[in-house]
């Protein structure tokens, strides 16, 4: 059995290999000349060549190269001609090297450079097979004559019969595996280690921007996200090209899958490769776009200087209030910036793709479909601004809320009431509506606070003014200079309305003092025995004294 299983492995050795009859060229006699193999083709099923005039082959015009390919790894290019694709002729010469390459019988020195000058091409035949012919048209077309360009593509030959060879034996097989293995290890420490790195920097960072802020505008907390996103996707894009470099090596080690890792290495570096080209592409349009942004900055730094001035007061300009200078400031540096992307539009890389164009239209519906309230905001909050109706830090009254404004922008206005309660007013509603301002600093005068009471005919006026500018006096924020007074406002029927008047310096104490202020009213009352009341009758009036100032009932006669 074993003999038996043994003549039958030496037969199979010794055999020709099978090869399929679309790429398989019919072996003319060692002797033949090369018009004579070439003649001796056996067609494909699909394109018959037959040739019966060197004129026939010619660069097929506008015929794009092909590359031929053994095993994924690329050996040389090759043209269309008139009777030829350029990828069906790569394909058909990558067969007749592959079928040369497992005949072990072929040796790499056979293969040999024949030239013919009666078909105008140069031959390079493998023993007695046909492989390729370097036509006088396509090395022109190259640069190149005929006999170097088949000198050269036989060298290529000869070292890819080689190599196949090398790569297919078991032990090129046994040596792959284990350099995949060990390339696998190294991987995976190499991962573990730069892990470990990654987490003691990471440590060293946090506690470094932990107080730390950013041009005034990041914190140490924020500083700290920004720097964990950006190192967690530094470390996602450098495993998953880790693993992909690991990939392409071990595919390279095995012939089988050698023209896999050409595939997945390309995969891998083709983002880089296009956005270094692109970048390099767009060079000069950056320098441009680096030169508007340059020039931005330089006009709004002396815009930032010139508003500064202003609003220290260090620069006089008549009719421009110092506060106007930030919000002026802002407005201009709006429109600097505006200019400068309209003038910087045209040199963004993308910018006259399809993608760009419909984005920008994309936001331009979005915005002037939900700006409306926005822009209407935007215009009252200019307009507040050059109109001074109150500044940061005023005690307001806008509608029914009474507060301090804690903060003023384009598009809203913050008040603290004195409830601590913090309200957000739209800048249209103010512009539409009655505002007080009761701490302005434009005041002539001091603010005057007022209360009412109502007491019956029966009690002197008099002795009520005293009484009530007395409770004035003694209440805390009222101002002796100017002094307070009264004011009958009305005579109502059964009654009559004083309105007490005091100045105050303290505007933001407004509700304490009025507190006080009613407190010492009541009490000034009751040390005077009066009654702080509105008396109302239903009865018709007689005479009596109650409804009359005391001594003032006349004397009838009977």
């Amino acid at each position: 059995m074993l003999r038996t299983l043994t003549l039958v492995a030496i037969i199979l050795a010794l055999a020709p290999p099978a090869h399929s009859q679309e790429s398989v060229i019919r072996s003319a006699p060692p002797d033949s000349t090369a018009l004579e193999a070439v003649r001796g083709i056996d067609s494909s099923e699909s394109d018959a060549i037959e040739i019966e005039d060197a004129g026939e082959f010619t660069v097929a015009d506008g015929d794009s190269l092909a590359m031929v390919r053994l095993r994924g790894r690329e050996l040389f290019e090759v043209r269309g001609v008139s009777v030829l694709s350029a990828s069906d002729r790569a394909d058909d010469v990558a067969q007749t090297i592959k079928s040369i390459a497992s005949d072990i019988r072929r040796r790499p020195e056979d293969i040999r450079v024949v030239r013919d000058d009666r078909i105008g091409a140069t031959v390079v035949m493998g023993a007695s097979r046909f492989i390729i012919a370097a036509w006088d048209y396509e090395a022109e077309a190259l640069g190149q004559t005929a006999n170097d360009l088949a000198e050269e593509r036989a060298e290529i030959i000869r070292e890819a019969i080689v190599r196949y060879r090398r790569d297919s034996n078991s032990a090129s097989v046994i040596r792959g595996a284990l350099y995949a293995g060990a390339a696998l290890i190294v991987l995976i420490v190499v991962l573990v280690l730069l892990g470990r790195i990654r987490d003691r920097v990471d440590r060293v960072l946090h506690r470094r921007l932990q107080n730390r802020t950013l041009f005034k505008v990041l914190s140490g907390e924020s500083l700290i996200s920004l720097g964990t996103a950006l190192d967690r996707m530094l470390w996602f894009v450098f495993v998953i090209w880790a693993w992909l470099a690991f990939l392409n090596f071990v595919l390279s080690l095995f012939p089988w899958t050698y023209g896999f890792a050409s595939r997945v290495w390309e995969m891998a570096i083709y983002p880089a490769r296009v956005f270094g080209s692109q970048t390099l592409e767009q060079v000069p349009s950056l320098f441009f776009l680096a030169f508007i942004a340059a020039v931005a900055v330089m006009v709004t730094r002396g815009l930032r200087f010139v508003f500064d001035e202003i609003g220290a007061r260090r620069i006089y300009i008549r009719g421009f209030y110092p506060d106007w200078a930030r919000p002026t400031f802002n407005i201009m540096r709006l429109v600097v910036i505006g200019f400068a992307v309209v003038v910087a539009i045209p040199y963004i890389p993308g910018s006259g793709s399809s993608a760009f164009k419909g984005m920008s239209l994309f936001i331009g519906v979005l915005v002037s479909l939900g700006s409306g309230s926005a822009m209407a905001n935007v215009v009252s909050g200019v307009i507040m601004i050059y109109m001074r109706p109150f500044n940061v830090g005023d005690r307001v009254q806008i509608g029914d809320t009474v507060g301090d404004v804690v903060d003023r922008n384009l598009l809203t206005t913050r008040i603290r009431t004195t409830k601590n309660e913090r309200v957000t007013i739209p800048n249209t509603n103010i512009l539409s509506g009655q505002i007080i301002n009761f701490t302005s600093k434009r005041r002539t005068k001091e603010l005057i606070l007022h209360t009412s009471v109502t007491l019956g005919y029966d009690m002197d006026w008099r002795q009520i003014h005293e009484l009530l500018i007395g409770a004035a006096r003694d209440t805390k924020n009222v101002l002796e200079d100017p002094e307070p007074f009264v004011l009958q406002k009305a005579l109502h029927d059964f009654y009559v309305e004083y309105e007490l008047n005091a100045y105050t310096g303290e505007p933001r104490e407004i509700p304490s003092t009025y507190s006080e202020l009613h407190q010492n009213i009541q009490d000034k009352f009751k040390e005077a025995g009066l009654e702080i009341l509105s008396p109302h009758f239903r009865s018709h009036r007689d005479g009596d004294s109650l409804a009359k100032a005391v001594g003032s009932v006349p004397v009838t006669d009977d």
